[in-house]
């Protein structure tokens, strides 16, 4: 009797006879889970394949590594949406104001909204091991996420809408309350859930912004 080199995955799923095109989608969409559950180091690529309902040998077909795999996650998940705000910037015939408000609004539904969140917290916390997974990921997306920004900020400088400012400092100012409330999220939220209102604090933070780009405010000394 022939054994099909599959009947191990047959037998643990239904959902075998699948077409393979499917298969890397839900691999990284497992992936993507188990590392935001369990961060880079304890993430088994066994967990990622009960969860994608595969083996582990169908995982070595596409990803060779967990370190592969994870990059793979990330050039799936996250870089897309920062090659859309780039797309976002290129196109825009509005004010710098209403475009650094729109791709802000955008990266908050991101990295706030969805599953993504977690990813902040886990390079936060295992970069140190992990030099050359933090490097990766500093170029493939904190590199390109702040240089949106600052480019936004220079174009509204050079238009007269913001005041002079440090636009490299300011890209670290924008993004610094979204990385806050995801780290957050996914560790003090389990304990101390009523903390802030999401929605009221991303507000208040990016009427901070605008207003501090906008305005002059005053100088010297009292009367």
């Amino acid at each position: 009797m022939t054994t099909h080199p599959n009947a191990g995955e047959r037998g643990a799923n239904p959902r075998w006879h699948r077409r393979k095109e499917t298969r890397p989608a839900e691999i990284l969409e497992a992936a993507l889970q188990e590392f935001v559950e369990r961060g880079y180091a304890a993430t088994r690529l066994d967990d990622i394949a009960r969860r994608a309902g595969c083996t582990k040998g169908t995982i070595f077909l596409y990803f060779a590594t967990k370190e592969e795999l994870f990059k793979a996650v990330v050039r799936e998940h996250v870089v897309p949406r920062i090659l859309q705000a780039e797309q976002t910037v290129e196109q825009h015939a509005g004010s710098a104001r209403e475009l650094l408000e729109k791709v802000l609004r955008t990266r908050w539904q991101t990295l706030y909204h969805s599953e993504l969140s977690g990813l902040p917290k886990l390079m936060f916390a295992e970069a140190g091991n992990f030099p050359d997974l933090a490097r990766f990921y500093h170029d493939e997306v904190i590199a390109r996420s702040q240089a949106i920004v600052k480019g936004i900020v220079q174009r509204g400088i050079e238009r007269g809408e913001f005041r002079p400012v440090d636009a490299h400092s300011i890209a670290l100012v924008a993004s610094a309350p979204m990385l806050m409330a995801a780290l957050w999220k996914h560790s003090f939220s389990h304990c101390v859930p009523s903390y802030a209102d999401a929605r009221a604090y991303f507000e208040a933070s990016l009427d901070n912004l605008l207003s501090g780009l906008t305005h002059t405010g005053t100088t010297g000394g009292g009367s």
